[in-house]
């Protein structure tokens, strides 16, 4: 299989779809959003004349050109197509409730002439990720195609099943659907098994811009019985009632992410350039679509199940999901925080530590940062900032919960455990899982862990360690070009200075605040972190400015990502806020514009519908690579948050 990068997707809290530009179904993670994708191919196709005597056109071909977009603040998602005198348009809706994909197919004929044809889509799923022993059968009492492996079941129907083909996929086959699409005519052979795949559409006779309307339903179920009746109860309800039903449930989502950033200065959202809000709306949409019910969220969905061109993303690193909450927290919905802290607590290590990434049920996932000298150790550290961040003390009046207590504990006394003599942590994998040493983000994370211990448990060893840790931090990471002083990355394996300017030395500043913007020379350390950040790692990009991972990286070329661009927004709109504060006003507004092109910039990589991904190119060129990515999503949130404090501010 090979690397599929969507541009849409859709899913609700038990299901995941990801969509391709030109109407693609690429992938259905059921019945969990880390589970097997069940789809290997899954395309629209148009039929063009009258069988036998026209010829069969993939959406995907350069004979159309093709729009996507979701509708305004919902996450229902239109495709439009136009080629061949044909306006085509499928528009997709997964209801709150179900493992369903309701499709409405339009055809508009364009021209002065009628129009002939049929609307096709093709599949070859392989359920539970295996290609082998499936079944494919018609069922006539019900009207519905049915695909099955052990205990996952397709149905598809609607209106817009009017033929059909059960085929066995693989060169040879006579009953093959791809194979039996090129005449138009599908054989409507019932029953198929082994490595199958299917076909089924609908006829078109159009006068003169005449339009046409059918609705597909997909439902993945345990069993066949289960899957009919999801789609026959889905069936007896209009397109429009879905679509009206999905709207109200995502503008009801909208609300206190709203309402939150109408707070953070006292400003209308309006009040926001209009591409920042938009983005700001759909990230808050489109993240709770990458939580599972497990409590926890997926890196992104994946895309590269071959592990082809990347080690993964379908997975849950502690890091990503500390920050993915911290975002979602920001905008006011704090079940986010909550849930990741109790399964953090459900699935710790005996040994205090959490692993590099687990499967979404707490098992560790396939992973090459194994404990102890290459365990990412700011993983630890993250889950206790994100507990103190969630304000677990203030919320119940200082009574922690057990489990919650003895995790912060553990984790507390793993991280004093790998403290060297030098007051920084001995050798791990950094936070790009490329280097292996003592590195100044994964210090400030444990400085953040230790502060948290301390608070909560009250004993002085912790706050012993936190001081610790700075003070190590401020002794060996710390350089000066005689104009200023940054912090570089830290430690390489064999204890020797890394001088390597790397952009997640912001950590120090946001999230974990390691240095204090209340104190001089901390605040003096920042603005030098981040002037060395913008003069080694800013580049042109896209029209604005993006910033790259480290100096010399290799990893695409090196090509900027969206986390540590949006990240260096954070952090200059964090240190904008200080500089406020004391009086530098123009010094602030200068950070403040800066921090706005950053999260402007970003937005020219995101996929079409105006999803953000991790890195703005992949290994191939392409536009963008792992989208959409919950880290670089929760932080563009947490980014548009702190800009409208700062613009507000700005107007005092």
């Amino acid at each position: 299989m090979p690397v599929y990068l969507p541009t849409a997707v859709l899913g609700n809290a038990s299901t995941l779809v990801t969509l391709g530009s030109s109407g693609e179904i690429m992938s259905w993670f059921y019945p969990h959003k880390d589970h097997a994708q069940q789809i290997h191919e899954c395309l629209p196709c148009v039929y063009l004349g009258e069988a036998g005597r026209g010829h069969l056109s993939w959406t995907w071909s350069s004979d159309w050109s093709r729009e996507q977009a979701y509708e305004s603040d919902s996450n229902i998602c239109t495709t439009k197509l136009f080629g061949h005198d044909l306006e085509i348009s499928f528009c997709d809706v997964v209801p709150e409730d179900s493992a369903l994909l309701i499709r409405k197919i339009t055809v508009r004929n364009a021209t002065n002439h009628a129009r002939h044809g049929r609307v096709f889509l093709y599949g070859d799923w392989n359920l539970s990720g295996v290609r082998t022993g499936n079944g494919a059968r018609f069922d006539h009492a019900s009207g519905v195609l049915l695909q099955t492996h052990r205990d996952v079941s397709l149905a598809l129907g609607g209106d817009g099943l009017e033929t059909w083909q059960c085929g066995k996929a693989g060169d040879g086959w006579r009953s093959n659907a791809r194979s039996d699409l090129n005449d138009g005519a599908l054989m409507q052979q019932d029953l198929e098994i082994g490595d199958v795949n299917w076909a089924f559409g609908f006829y078109f006779d159009l006068s003169p811009d005449e339009t046409l309307e059918r609705t597909w339903i997909l439902s993945l179920a345990p069993t066949e019985d289960d899957a009919i009746i999801a789609l026959q109860s889905a069936k007896r309800n209009s397109f429009e009632n879905h679509a009206k039903a999905r709207r109200e449930a995502d503008v009801q989502w909208l609300e206190p992410g709203l309402a939150t950033l109408k707070d953070a200065g006292g400003v209308l959202p309006e009040e926001l350039p209009e591409e920042l809000l938009a983005a700001y709306k759909r990230s808050l949409l489109c993240l709770p679509l990458l939580c599972g019910e497990e409590g926890v969220a997926i890196a992104a969905p994946e895309f590269d199940p071959e592990f082809i061109s990347c080690g993964g993303y379908g997975y849950f690193w502690p890091r990503d999901g500390a920050e993915y909450a911290s975002g979602l927290l920001d905008a006011g919905y704090w079940e986010f925080a909550d849930q990741l802290i109790d399964w953090c607590a459900a699935h710790q290590d005996e040994s205090g530590l959490w692993h590099q990434r687990y499967f979404l049920n707490g098992s560790p996932a396939p992973n090459w940062c194994l404990p102890p000298d290459t365990l990412q150790i700011d993983q630890v550290g993250a889950v206790l900032w994100a507990f103190g961040k969630c304000g677990q003390l203030e919320k119940t009046g200082g009574e922690v919960k057990k489990q919650h207590r003895e995790m912060i504990r553990r984790a507390a006394d793993y991280l004093l455990s790998r403290l060297t003599d030098k007051g920084v942590h001995s050798n791990a994998f950094d936070t790009w899982e490329t280097f292996v040493g003592s590195f100044t983000y994964s210090n400030a994370a444990l400085y953040a862990a230790f502060r948290v211990a301390h608070e909560v448990l009250g004993e002085a060893k912790y706050d012993e360690a936190a001081k610790r840790v700075k003070a190590g931090v401020l002794q060996h990471f710390v350089r000066s070009n005689g104009e200023y002083s940054y912090l570089v990355r830290g430690f390489n394996s064999h204890g020797e200075n890394d001088e390597t300017v790397d952009s997640s030395s912001l950590g120090a500043i946001e999230p974990f605040a390691l240095l204090d913007l209340n104190d001089a020379h901390d605040l003096a350390l920042a603005e030098g972190t981040l002037r060395a950040i913008c003069e080694r790692l800013e580049c042109d990009w896209e029209g604005g400015r993006a910033i790259r991972r480290f100096e010399g990286d290799a990893y695409v070329g090196g090509v900027p990502a969206c986390v540590n661009t949006l990240w260096l927004a954070r952090c200059a709109l964090k240190i904008s806020s200080r500089l406020r504060e004391i009086g530098r006003e123009e010094e602030a507004g200068v950070l403040t514009a800066r921090a706005e092109i950053y999260l402007t910039t970003v937005l020219r990589r995101a996929t079409p519908t105006g999803l953000l991904p991790e890195l703005m190119q992949g290994p191939e060129g392409q536009t963008w690579w792992a989208a959409p990515h919950g880290w670089a999503m929760s932080s563009f949130v947490s980014g548009v948050l702190l800009l409208a404090r700062e613009k507000a501010a700005e107007k005092k």
